[in-house]
Parts: structure tokens; sequence; C-alpha cells
């Protein structure tokens, strides 16, 4: 996938986040984050805002726990608003969803292994390759110059040793 180049130079960003840890569908079948993912994802919010990340639009798969989790990362690093979004279901096809991915600072918030699949897809055109392996609440920073993507970093929750 290639984009426009603007100018002599393009460079955009685009965020990754597997959802916080959710309950058991035992103790609630809508699987809510747990107070334990909510603290994580919190943290990393929180961390992200102090290292002067931005995210201009926050979409989720509309799942309860990633809707939550979009939420926390809207109120620290977004503007608070947050939307759902086709195509983010566990088990969607990735080179249907890259194709609709925005540029412009936007992050992503999904399910196993979509998101695995499509960091993997994005970076080496194999949506098998195992790039990177994803933690709940984790977050990965893709990059593109307009030609390639690559990742350019990726924070876990255990920084935040909550």
């Amino acid at each position: 996938m290639k984009y426009p180049k603007q100018g002599d130079e393009f460079k955009m960003n685009m965020y990754f986040v597997q959802h916080g840890i959710a309950l058991a569908k035992e103790a609630d079948p809508d699987r809510p984050l747990s107070p334990e993912g909510r603290r994580e994802v919190e943290c990393i919010s929180a961390y992200l805002k102090k290292m002067g990340v931005t995210a201009s639009r926050i979409c989720h798969s509309g799942k309860t726990r990633a809707e939550e989790t979009a939420q926390i990362f809207s109120d620290q690093i977004g503007d608070g608003s947050i939307y759902k979004l086709l195509g983010m279901e566990p088990k969607d096809s990735v080179k249907v969803f890259a194709t609709l991915l925005e540029s412009n600072d936007t992050m992503y918030v999904g399910h196993l292994p979509h998101m695995e699949k499509l960091i993997s897809y994005l970076t080496t055109g194999n949506e098998d390759a195992g790039v990177v392996k994803f933690a709940n609440g984790g977050v990965v920073c893709i990059g593109s110059d307009g030609e390639n993507f690559y990742i350019e970093w990726y924070l876990k929750p255990a920084i935040c040793n909550v």
C-alpha cells in the first residue's frame, strides 16, 4: 500500500492497540475491562500523553472492551470522541481493513489475532509473518514514509508496574 507524497517529505503514524484486559465471559457476557485492565490502559494512555503523543481520531471495533479502551485513550490523547469502525473483529480480513486505514495519527483499538496479523501485513506484506506479539493494552506505533510501513515503537503495560 502506498500513500501519495505531500511535498518533499511524507510522514505519518498510526497507533494500534489491543484492548485492555477484560472480565471473563462467565463474569459478564459483555466482557468490559477488568479493574486491572482499566488501570493498565489508564497508565499507558497517561504515559503517551506525557510523551506528547496525540491521536486525531480513535476508532474501535464496537465490542465493549475495545470501546472502553478507546475512550480512555481518547480522554488522554484525543478529543474525547471515539468511532466504531467495521472490519476490526478478531477474524476480519486484514487485507480489506488495510485499505480503510487513515493517516494523520489515527488510533485503532481492536482484538487478536486481527491486530497482530495487521501489523505483520503492513510491515511485510504477509499477515502470518508474526512481526509483533501484542499484550493487552499494548500500543504499536506504525510509521510510514509514503512507500513503506515500519514499527516506530511498541509500548507494553508492564512499563507501568500497576
